[in-house]
């Protein structure tokens, strides 16, 4: 059984690239009007490709997307409403902090693949005191103490590597997502799955899976302020998801990769990005300071 999950999961982690594969260049054509207007009909070989979009399986994903829109509106929204109603805040505050300790782990080990070895080693001493200190996890004695949370997976991971984000997809119940995504999705499940200590216990299922579920609800109720935000937007709901959600993938991972320089600075001549006023340049054709001398004449012969 797990060598048919290991294959599974190999397949779908290559999935990204045989997209990837795919997609081809162009041929160089002479002259630099004809190479931009190949390049321009490569980007327009794809629906929306050129707003930075692709989405070759938009009936499939469209017909995910009802589902799971019924699903919600049927039975995850009125959980969700019903949760945030009749459970107090002071009680749902804990429990989704227990469930984001948990995660933690999963944190590090991301960080620390894409380089990032403060962030890994934060999320590590946030489970250490979280979970000894805040109780299991229950409370977030670390962010108390100054050490925020900060979250990445898999997917992150991989387009930190340069893995391409493959086309978008909508998964059953799971919602909008891309092959690179989805590939990173199912490799940290099983992870977390195998790893996780009461797969090698008797907890009967229902608590084994209980953590999951409330991380479910919880999500659901910190997006209940989306709904509104939709119906007042009166665009497609499909766009609006996938357009949003593409969005915040792609700026999530260009601000890992800018987090990386945060700390950049040149003691010699600059301070906190600005350019010392004492400092003068010159070169040999008249500029002072920026400023043209104005005893210079510009001579064409």
């Amino acid at each position: 059984m797990r060598r048919s999950v290991l294959h599974w999961t190999l397949l779908l982690a290559l999935f990204p690239l045989l997209g990837a594969c795919a997609t081809t260049d162009n041929p160089n054509d002479d002259g630099a009007e004809d190479e931009w207007a190949a390049e321009d009909d490569g980007w327009n070989e794809y629906d929306d490709w050129d707003q930075g979009t692709w989405d070759p399986l938009e009936g499939y994903n469209r017909r995910v997307h009802a589902f799971n829109d019924a699903a919600d509106r049927y039975v995850l929204r009125p959980v969700a409403v019903a949760y945030r109603d009749n459970v107090p805040r002071g009680v749902r505050r804990p429990l989704g902090n227990f469930v984001d300790n948990l995660r933690e782990p999963f944190h590090a080990g991301n960080y620390f693949l894409q380089g990032r070895g403060s962030d890994g080693t934060r999320s590590i001493t946030r489970f250490a005191i979280n979970s000894t200190i805040g109780v299991l996890g229950l409370f977030d004695v670390a962010g108390a103490a100054g050490l925020e949370s900060k979250r990445t997976d898999l997917g992150l991971t991989l387009g930190h590597w340069g893995a391409p984000e493959g086309p978008y997809l909508v998964l059953p119940l799971l919602g909008p997502s891309n092959a690179r995504d989805s590939s990173g999705l199912t490799v940290q499940y099983f992870s977390r799955h195998y790893h996780s200590p009461t797969h090698w216990t008797d907890i009967p299922s229902p608590e084994r899976y209980a953590a999951p579920i409330l991380a479910g609800i919880d999500t659901r109720v910190d997006l209940l302020a989306l709904d509104e935000l939709m119906a007042e937007t009166g665009t497609d709901p499909y766009i609006f998801m996938r357009e949003s959600y593409l969005q915040n993938r792609r700026e999530r991972l260009g601000e890992d990769d800018w987090d990386e320089w945060d700390d950049w600075d040149d003691d010699e001549e600059w301070d906190n990005g600005d350019w010392d006023e004492d400092d003068e340049w010159e070169n040999d054709n008249g500029w002072e300071n920026g400023d043209w001398d104005e005893g210079e004449e510009d001579d064409d012969n």
